[in-house]
């Protein structure tokens, strides 16, 4: 890799997104998307588990989680924006829950939202606006807005 392409991929080395998602096999998918691009990302099935590894002092430099969970996204973003108030949270949720994100996004604090399903570049742009934040608006699953 030549110099400007290779300084762009090593500022998402070491990058740490925490993926909350209850769904096995959409959590298996956006890890997997994430690892393919370098990010150093654990994934987790519930709010609890995000919040003991928030808790336990690990840094995480992103949150990716979807609005039903366990307990459910509003209060992990609630407890998260509490106790670490720097740290981006991106929501991922249905089109139908649509209003409760934007509550999230206008309200909570969270810095955006992502509108299943999502495609790569979607992810992408979205993590990557967050990590530098950047509001994004949500995404209506036409392409990148």
């Amino acid at each position: 890799m030549g110099g400007k392409s290779r300084q762009r991929a090593c500022t998402r080395l070491g990058k740490r997104i925490l993926v909350v998602e209850d769904e096995q096999a959409i959590r298996e998918m956006v890890s997997s998307m994430l690892a393919s691009a370098d990010y150093h990302c654990p994934a987790v099935s519930s709010g609890k588990e995000a919040l003991s590894l928030l808790q336990s002092g690990k840094r995480f430099d992103l949150m990716l989680c979807d609005l039903r969970n366990k307990p459910h996204g509003i209060i992990l973003l609630a407890l998260t924006k509490e106790t670490l108030p720097e740290m981006p949270v991106v929501i991922m949720t249905a089109p139908c829950c649509e209003g409760t994100a934007d509550f999230a996004a206008n309200e909570m604090g969270a810095s955006s939202v992502l509108l299943t399903p999502f495609d790569c570049t979607e992810l992408f742009v979205t993590l990557y606006r967050a990590l530098e934040g950047s509001r994004l608006p949500v995404f209506h699953n036409i392409g990148v807005a």
